[in-house]
């Protein structure tokens, strides 16, 4: 077979087997001879790579504070004498990695026992969901004021968060996820449409394993992850739809968050967000789930749901909708995961920001606001804004009224 001379980061070179060979000079990585068949994994993994999003250099930028793994010395600290560095309580570590692709070097730490992807067994799951979730929803129509149907959407409910006592992030639990949903339903409820449809933009849960970020343990509660929190999210989801007058369909997709392994390359298919739609559909509801893209045409407009995390979200808008659009209807693509309308951008970019990305007359694009608005290391790049979420219907002439709520 055919190789190439590819540059590779250091974690990628692991990945192939390679040794890891020195960072040439001005550059963040090293040239090897890949094999295409690696590069193609090598590329796959680049576009599944879980990351907020890529923030384009701007060298008047602080950069985001992390405890560096050089040593005094020049050289790379191990696990030891990085946590007696940084006083670290080394014999609660369940498990560590150094991260060395970020330009400062730095240790993903997991603290405590937590599920990992050894522990996981499906058909388990499925067998507490199938002892305990029953057809408990019956579709009964209720009386409606409005002859139009609309969708209301809902992204990022890290199911699992639990959030306190942060600057500027306000604090956030499945308590308060409650709380919210709750709020959107009585609001839309007010408004008497004929149908309401409910679509899930990704990141149902904060976590299946615990171990989805560095120190992702410290903005979890312990009660609300594995098996736990598919069984509490899919419950608190049959609460809040239970109330939702003239449900219609329901669709999701699953984001990053809603994998059931710790890499992201183990499971890219959203696992945890798969369980869920397979619980609620037990319960009795008219459940469709994909694991990067869903279509659905509501009166004259045709919604293409997308987390925003994957590699399609960085397609163009025509390429989109070449792909999955529908022709002769007003074309609606919504992505979530950046927990803000804004882009996370520098600041020269933001000013220029436009809150819808691409907008024509048979088509739109633009980012749902998220009921989980952040973390201490979000935070600490400098994001933060309000939680909401969106409405939306056919103004009666195929083009679509869209409503953004704030909670």
């Amino acid at each position: 077979m055919s190789k190439t001379s590819r540059y590779l980061y250091p974690h990628e070179a692991q990945m192939l087997g390679f040794d890891i060979k020195k960072n040439e000079v001005g550059r963040k990585n090293a040239r090897y001879q890949v094999k295409e068949s690696d590069w193609e994994k090598v590329k796959d993994s680049r576009n599944s790579e879980e990351k907020t999003e890529t923030v384009v250099n701007d060298y008047n930028e602080k950069k985001p504070f992390v405890l560096s793994a050089w040593g005094d010395n020049g050289r790379m600290m191990d696990i030891d004498k990085y946590c007696e560095y940084y006083n670290l309580p080394r014999n609660t570590i369940s498990s560590y990695k150094l991260v060395t692709h970020t330009g400062v070097p730095y240790y993903n730490i997991a603290y405590g026992k937590v599920s990992t992807e050894n522990e996981i067994d499906i058909d388990s799951i499925k067998s507490i969901l199938n002892s305990e979730l029953n057809k408990v929803y019956y579709y009964e129509p209720k009386s409606f004021t409005q002859p139009q149907e609309t969708v209301l959407k809902w992204a990022d409910l890290h199911f699992g968060a639990h959030i306190r006592n942060l600057l500027l992030t306000k604090d956030y639990d499945s308590t308060i996820l409650r709380d919210s949903l709750l709020q959107s339903v009585f609001q839309v409820n007010s408004l008497g449409y004929k149908k309401v449809h409910i679509h899930l933009m990704g990141d149902l849960i904060e976590s299946f394993s615990g171990l989805n970020h560095i120190n992702s343990w410290m903005s979890l509660d312990k009660d609300e992850v594995g098996a736990m929190a598919i069984k509490l999210c899919t419950k608190l989801l049959h609460e809040v739809f239970s109330k939702v007058k003239n449900l219609g369909s329901i669709k999701i997709v699953s984001g990053n968050h809603d994998r059931l392994s710790k890499n992201n390359d183990e499971d890219v298919k959203g696992g945890a967000a798969e369980l869920i739609s397979w619980g609620l559909e037990l319960m009795g509801y008219d459940i469709e789930f994909h694991p990067y893209i869903i279509t659905h045409k509501v009166e004259g407009i045709n919604h293409i749901n997308l987390h925003g995390d994957k590699g399609i979200s960085k397609k163009s808008t025509e390429d989109i909708l070449w792909k999955y659009g529908e022709k002769g209807v007003f074309n609606f693509i919504f992505e979530a995961h950046l927990h803000s309308i804004i882009q996370k951008l520098s600041v020269s970019q933001r000013t220029k920001f436009r809150t819808v990305k691409d907008d024509a007359l048979d088509h739109r694009r633009m980012h749902c606001p998220s009921f989980f608005t952040g973390n201490y290391y979000s935070e600490t790049l400098g994001y933060n804004s309000n939680a909401g979420y969106v409405l939306v219907s056919d103004n009666g002439k195929g083009l679509p009224n869209v409503f953004q709520m704030a909670i």
